[in-house]
């Protein structure tokens, strides 16, 4: 999350905070072949998300909601965000450190 929502303070500071540990590693310990980036998902279809609303009814209701605020209209699936991370483990991305891929439909792109 990209954007200064409200009532998001605390988590905003935490995201914040692991990309500038992120370019900070990546720039200490690139002597000894270590990269470091992070991911950035965005809403992802998961039983935790699920499990932010009261009723099954809700619940989809703000699945939906949120889907709607995706350039992509829908939400993310957990092996679309593996995929990000296995590609980052990967020599395929050997020329990548200190960046923070983002894995959310456009969301803070667009």
């Amino acid at each position: 999350m990209d954007v200064g929502m409200e009532a998001f303070g605390v988590y905003a500071a935490s995201k914040a905070a692991t990309r500038s540990f992120a370019r900070t590693w990546a720039n200490e310990l690139k002597g000894r072949g270590i990269r470091v980036n992070t991911v950035t998902p965005g809403p992802t279809d998961t039983p935790g998300l699920s499990g932010l609303a009261p009723d099954s009814e809700q619940a989809a209701g703000f699945r939906q909601h949120l889907a709607t605020q995706v350039p992509l209209g829908r939400l993310g699936r957990p092996e679309e965000i593996a995929a990000a991370v296995a590609f980052l483990a990967s020599e395929q991305s050997s020329f990548i450190t200190g960046s923070s891929l983002y894995v959310d439909g456009g969301q803070n792109q667009i």
